[in-house]
Parts: C-alpha cells; structure tokens; sequence
C-alpha cells in the first residue's frame, strides 16, 4: 500500500548541466523506496525545451513528474560566478519562496551533478527541529566562517544536500537574509559563491549529517584528513559505503581527465536518462 507522506526533492540546473540533473534524478529514483510518493522540482536556471523534455521523460520513466520553477533572477545580480558554479547554484536561496504550497514541510535539496546511491526517504523522515536545516560539514578546511569574521567556532556546511525545514526557513525571513547579505558584501568576501552567504546566515542553526550523505570528492579521493578522531572514522565510512556522491569541484565524471572512482557510475545511470547517447560515450566509460 502506498504511504501518503509525499516526499519533495528539489534541485537546480542552467542548460549546460541538464543532463547531469538527469543522471541524478535517474540515481535517486533507482534507489528510492519505491511505495513512497515523491514531487520533483527544478528551478530552472534557463533550461532548453529540448532538455526539459528529455528530463521530463527521463523521471515519468518511474511515474515521477517535474514542476518546473522559475525564480526572479535579478536579485542575483551581484552574485559572484566562477568557471563551475554559474549563477544557478544561488537559486536553492529561494527554494522556499518558490513553493506556495504549504502542506509542503519537508524539502531535500539536491546539487545536480550528484549521485544518490541509497534511499533518500531516509532523509525525508529525519527529525531535524529546532534546526533550519540539516546537512553536512564542508571537507575543504578552509576556516571560510573565521575568514568572513562570522564565528571562530562554528562548523561549515557543503550546501549540495540540505535538508530544509520550509516553515521555519520562512518564519525567519532566510532567503531575504541571505540574499541581503550577497548584496551587502563586496565581491571580494566570496569564495564559495551561495554557500559562503547560506552559512553566514545559518552557521549556528544548521543539523549536522553523517559525511555518507554528502561524500564530497575531497572525501572520497582522500584529499583531506580531518583532525579528529571521530571525523576520520566517519570518513573512512563515506569511503567504504558512501549515500549520496557529491562531484564538487573540478573533478567531474565528464571531464576526460577525472580520476573520481564514481565516473563509471555516473555512466551507468546516464544509460537509463533521456540523454542516453551511445555513440557519442566513450567505450573507457561504459560498466
């Protein structure tokens, strides 16, 4: 019998990485509990009607529609940009401004060039009050919140998996907060784009989630080793059986060069997308 608590999953893409949305949806479908309802949505960062079509029909593949939703992208004018990350990755800003439906409690944020291995349903039913959201520790070290003079002490988050709490998120005017913040600051206080202003605003009101849900690329190539203990057990666990994997970064599965150990996996799931292009994959990728 099927259960009626449906679950919401967003993410966002320009046309340029459509089809790696494609993939992540793919995975992420696969993967799920298949009894449970699920509503997909795109923000859309200015996506081609050829590519909505083939990503519409990639997720009806497993009965699951997208809402496509556009934002007001001029409040981003002054947002910075950089060669991986375009204007589009601060639109999950305005995720909860953008839904109107608000039976809606629960929404996960996914970045589109991930990999969801396990059930995300996992997620969905976490219980992450009395916090915003929940989401997991940055593996950079780059000390971002001490260099921005927001705190000394607090964690820094990797914005590609959040899961939101969309009441509270906007009792407490966030998206407005944060997009102030962006327009507040020059462009010099940005290092880490969207991510830089999410944790500005949420640094102490954040759920912090095992590393497996969000197993970066420093993670999984064993780039960082984190000071403690207990981050290193964590981090050999992602390692070993990660949830979701996380393309951060400039090793990606499509840069010819990459040596991510997920590249094949990528493939794979490329195979059951709309975006599936034989002759045009090269044989040193197929599983």
């Amino acid at each position: 019998m099927k259960s009626d608590r449906t679950m919401h999953i967003i993410s966002c893409t320009d046309n340029n990485y459509a089809q790696h949305l494609s993939v992540m949806f793919s995975s992420l479908l696969t993967n799920m509990d298949q009894t449970r309802e699920v509503k997909l949505y795109v923000i859309d960062g200015g996506i081609e009607p050829e590519n909505k079509k083939r990503l519409e029909e990639t997720t009806l593949q497993f009965g699951a529609p997208i809402t496509f939703l556009n934002v007001e992208k001029s409040q981003y004018d002054k947002a910075v940009e950089s060669s991986h990350i375009t204007k589009a990755a601060y639109y999950r800003i305005s995720i909860p401004d953008l839904i109107d439906d608000e039976s809606v409690k629960r929404m996960i944020y996914v970045d589109c060039d991930a990999l969801v291995l396990e059930d995300i349903t996992k997620l969905c039913d976490m219980d992450i009050s009395p916090y915003f959201a929940a989401a997991v520790e940055d593996a950079g070290q780059h000390e971002r919140l001490k260099k921005m003079n927001i705190s000394d002490e607090a964690k820094y988050f990797n914005s590609g998996l959040m899961i939101i709490d969309m009441e509270a998120w906007r009792k407490n005017d966030i998206s407005k907060k944060v997009i102030d913040f962006i327009n507040n600051n020059d462009e010099d206080m940005f290092v880490f784009h969207d991510q830089d202003a999410l944790n500005a605003i949420l640094y102490d009101q954040w759920l912090e989630l095992h590393p497996r849900w969000n197993a970066q690329t420093h993670i999984i190539l064993k780039e960082k080793t984190p000071a403690s203990l207990i981050d290193q057990k964590r981090y050999m666990e992602t390692r070993a059986n990660p949830a979701i994997v996380h393309f951060c970064g400039g090793n990606k599965p499509w840069n010819s060069n990459t040596s991510h150990p997920y590249a094949r996996q990528y493939f794979k799931y490329l195979q059951s997308t709309a975006f599936n292009q034989p002759a045009k994959l090269s044989k040193n990728h197929v599983s």
